[in-house]
């Protein structure tokens, strides 16, 4: 089973996340993308504070109707910085197979700043969404020495483990959950940019007034 996460503050999730996960598993393709909102993000200020639990069941809502996208609280449940190398051996675990980890390019390219970067890719596969027409930094740049066990492939690069790094070009939506926040403090319509159950629960909720 071909199982991705798909991790972030989600704050919230929005249709730029579902359009992009959707592409990524079909270009793969992916059995299963599990979403996991994060708890402490270590790398960025969660802005307004909203409680995991609530950006959990945003998530839920905004997912429901994918029968290819599942969810989990993991990084909520447990507390405390959200690292992703224990949520990659967590999922690992959970589902006997090595994950495939989903981030942004940007994301990528400050990958050797993350908790344990080193042991990163023993354990899962790398997928980076690239916007097309975007430039590549040289995985030496990024990686370092870690670069040097890695040898180029038709999608990216795989090291000695069989983990690969893979580039998916996906549709750019030129939407952020910061703009979402900003127009539900200023009571503007959302409409389109969530998907309709997420738009009824955060005005039934007041999450971001």
């Amino acid at each position: 089973m071909k199982v991705g996460i798909f991790g972030g503050t989600f704050n919230p999730i929005h249709s730029g996340h579902l359009r992009a996960a959707q592409e990524v598993k079909e270009e793969l393709p992916l059995d299963k993308i599990i979403f996991i909102p994060s708890y402490i993000p270590p790398h960025k200020d969660l802005a307004g504070g909203v409680p995991g639990r609530k950006r959990l069941e945003i998530v839920k809502k905004a997912i429901e109707s994918n029968p290819c996208f599942g969810v989990s609280g993991f990084e909520i449940e447990s507390g405390g910085p959200s690292y992703s190398i224990k949520t990659i051996k967590h999922i690992k675990q959970r589902y006997c197979t090595t994950p495939y980890f989903i981030l942004g390019q940007d994301a990528f390219n400050e990958i050797s700043t993350w908790f344990e970067a080193d042991k990163l890719f023993n354990f899962s596969h790398f997928v980076v969404m690239t916007r097309p027409g975007a430039s590549k930094i040289p995985l030496s740049d990024i990686l370092g020495d870690i670069a040097t066990s890695f040898n180029p492939t038709k999608m990216g690069y795989i090291n000695k483990k069989g983990n690969e790094i893979i580039f998916v070009e996906v549709t750019s939506l030129d939407i952020s959950s910061s703009y979402i926040r900003d127009l539900c403090k200023k009571r503007k319509s959302i409409k389109y940019l969530v998907p309709e159950v997420v738009e009824e629960y955060i005005h039934k909720e007041r999450v971001y007034l």
